[in-house]
């Protein structure tokens, strides 16, 4: 990252110059760094996408949450496509996020936070820097804040012009909920906040910008939320979180280990603040239950973490042609067994965290699909599941016996 201090009004560089010096996994190899500083100046003199006061107002919300007052959907694409931000595609996500929220609120008696991976998350985290395609090898893609889909070389070359574009499409997005009644100024309860992986430096640090009670917060989402492969608290992505005062999420595997967990728990909420940390589970359906001493440590510490389950990642498998796929009993079987651990432990599951299309798709097993290439399979990183398959999954979230709604 360069360590240059980025100008525009409310930004804030110290906390940019500090992070642009710490380590960072997942980072693109930029063929010229020479073009990214006049694309953080431009990022940093751009209005914000959110206000602080509507981060507030999601704070004070998931602290309502914790103390069991809402349950809480997260749902949207894998990687969100910048050429899909404009209204009609917006007003199609917050249909299914509506869906969604109907469902859980009907099994719950809970009001519904609805939060879309939405506005924002056009980067990925993977695996491997290099994809082998035929005739040689490619840059894999990391999502359209960074390269393109397409397997040629003009395609796949990380392109700084791309972070620019993926601002203007988030805009485009974020205005398409204020005229839809469901962004600023929306109530609560109709409310839809937006949310995304805080993955690009080079698109987040810019974005951090001042606020009214001196602090400051990052006004490219509500609620961003850190990965399982970028959770070193000695690293970039977490000591930008914590220097935030957005709400802020981080996902766990089953990799995870007591002392990281609690060491994350510390360094993102110090102050033990109702609302601010959210641990994510995504262990997959076969080892969810290795979540129980995690869970038992953070209470017993006492942190007021809220408590999500991500139900898809741990379950991802290959079909016997290579394509990836999830199957919809692996992901209610996680969800249900997410549910009672964290209940045998004291502890709530609010709600989930899903990859779900509104589209007619056939990338996760179940619910009468079958995944093949094709039509039905557009996905360009993991597989998502149908709004038919999104909605199985979420009746089978629930309130723990015993429960008071």
């Amino acid at each position: 990252m360069p360590r240059h201090p980025f100008p525009g009004a409310g930004h804030d560089p110290l906390i940019a110059s500090m992070v642009a010096g710490l380590p960072a996994r997942q980072q693109p190899r930029w063929p010229d760094r020479s073009l990214l500083p006049p694309v953080h100046d431009r990022l940093a003199l751009e209005p914000p996408l959110v206000s602080y006061a509507s981060v507030r107002e999601l704070h004070g919300l998931l602290a309502r949450a914790a103390e069991g007052e809402f349950c809480l959907i997260q749902a949207g694409d894998c990687v969100e496509l910048t050429t899909e931000c404009a209204p009609r595609d917006v007003a199609r996500k917050v249909e299914m996020l509506d869906v969604l929220g109907d469902v859980m609120r009907t099994g719950s008696g809970l009001p519904v936070v609805r939060v879309g991976r939405m506005a924002g998350q056009f980067a990925k985290p993977r695996s491997d820097d290099w994809e082998n395609v035929p005739g040689g090898r490619l840059p894999v893609f990391r999502g359209p804040l960074v390269n393109g889909p397409d397997a040629c070389a003009e395609d796949r070359t990380p392109d700084p012009s791309r972070v620019v574009s993926g601002l203007e499409a988030a805009r485009c997005a974020v205005t398409a909920l204020d005229r839809l009644g469901r962004g600023e100024g929306a109530a609560p309860e109709d409310r839809v906040w937006i949310s995304h992986e805080a993955l690009l430096l080079d698109y987040e640090l810019p974005q951090v910008r001042r606020h009214t009670d001196s602090g400051s917060y990052l006004a490219s989402t509500h609620w961003p939320w850190i990965g399982e492969r970028t959770r070193q608290t000695g690293f970039a992505h977490v000591r930008l979180m914590a220097e935030l005062d957005n709400p802020v999420a981080c996902k766990i595997g089953p990799e995870a280990t007591v002392d990281e967990v609690l060491d994350l728990c510390s360094v993102l909420d110090p102050h033990r603040t109702p609302g601010r940390l959210t641990l994510i589970a995504r262990f997959g359906a076969h080892r969810i239950t290795e979540l129980a001493p995690l869970v038992r440590a953070v209470r017993q510490a006492g942190h007021p973490v809220l408590w999500m389950c991500d139900p898809m990642h741990g379950n991802t498998v290959k079909t016997p042609d290579g394509l990836k796929t999830r199957r919809l009993d692996a992901i209610m079987s996680e969800i249900r067994q997410c549910v009672d651990v964290l209940a045998d432990n004291a502890q709530r599951c609010v709600g989930l965290h899903l990859e779900a299309s509104p589209d007619d798709i056939s990338e996760c097993e179940g619910a009468g699909r079958s995944p093949a290439r094709g039509p039905g399979y557009r996905s360009l990183c993991d597989p998502r599941l149908s709004l038919v398959q999104a909605v199985a999954a979420a009746a089978h979230w629930r309130l723990p016996v015993g429960a008071v709604a």
